[in-house]
């Protein structure tokens, strides 16, 4: 049976009911807790099958573990070896949170995983009409840091929203607004704005929502700094806001949430190994 893995990822290091810690080496003097997000799709339609790919631990730096394996967003052969078309139902929670994040009830509501998205490697394409959404266990509070792999293809003149939270008060959000030059946007209570053509552009974005000090990067670059505001997020929206008012049009092969604002040896060791597996930039 093929086993097929794409990360969304939420890392947690305030402790809490709702998360599990990894022992990592004796020096570390708080070890980070990991909330993991991940779609697993078999050839039926996507029910878990075990966690033979969340086993091991692979260090990315000497005082941060983001992923619980080296495979954990596939393997050198999955974009030969996956069968695409199939519709992405859950992404699942494999820290035994009880947080999967669900898609509607029928296909036309669910992102299809398709192989050789970016890099050879496969991801899920959204048509316009999908999302999936979760309501977290324990909410995650500014500042935080969310690093989005993903592309835009559409051109029409309105917003793209690949990440948000799920009400209206409460947002982190990543927008692109196709009719303003791929303007590429951060809101979490006020907006922050960078011009830059961005369809059909693979990116690596890395936002860090903190308030006055929100920073906005792509492929490991800053391109617009400032204030975005200092909204918190109680659970995740994926492939649309938080009303499904502006849904994605295009992949997204990888989303990553930390409840802290990475510091920059952190998240470059981050966007490194993200940017090795996609061949972004």
């Amino acid at each position: 049976m093929k086993r097929f893995i794409l990360a969304v990822i939420i890392i947690t290091l305030a402790f809490s009911a709702d998360c599990f810690a990894l022992n990592l080496r004796p020096y570390m003097q708080t070890p980070p807790e990991v909330q993991v997000f991940a779609k697993r799709v078999i050839e039926d339609g996507g029910k878990v099958v075990d966690l033979e790919y969340c086993q091991k631990y692979t260090r990315l730096s000497k005082q941060l573990i983001v992923w619980s394996n080296g495979k954990f967003v596939g393997d050198a052969n999955m974009g030969v070896k996956l069968n695409s078309g199939v519709s992405v139902q859950t992404l699942y929670d494999l820290s035994g949170n009880n947080n999967d994040a669900t898609s509607g009830v029928t296909v036309n509501n669910q992102p299809v995983w398709t192989k050789n998205v970016q890099g050879g490697r496969a991801g899920m394409v959204f048509d316009g009409n999908d999302v999936l959404k979760k309501t977290l266990g324990a909410a995650i509070e500014n500042p935080s840091t969310v690093i989005f792999i993903g592309k835009q293809t559409a051109t029409n003149s309105a917003y793209k929203v690949g990440f948000d939270g799920i009400t209206t008060n409460r947002r982190n959000l990543i927008s692109y607004n196709t009719g303003v030059n791929g303007n590429l946007m951060l809101f979490a209570g006020a907006s922050l704005i960078s011009g830059f053509n961005v369809i059909n552009v693979p990116l690596l974005l890395t936002a860090i929502f903190n308030g006055a000090s929100s920073d906005f990067l792509k492929d490991g670059s800053s391109i617009v700094s400032g204030n975005c505001g200092a909204q918190g997020i109680d659970g995740i929206s994926v492939g649309d806001d938080w009303d499904t008012a502006y849904p994605w049009i295009g992949s997204i092969d990888s989303i990553i949430v930390f409840n802290i604002a990475l510091n920059s040896a952190q998240r470059q060791a981050c966007e490194n190994f993200v940017n090795a597996y996609y061949s972004i930039y």
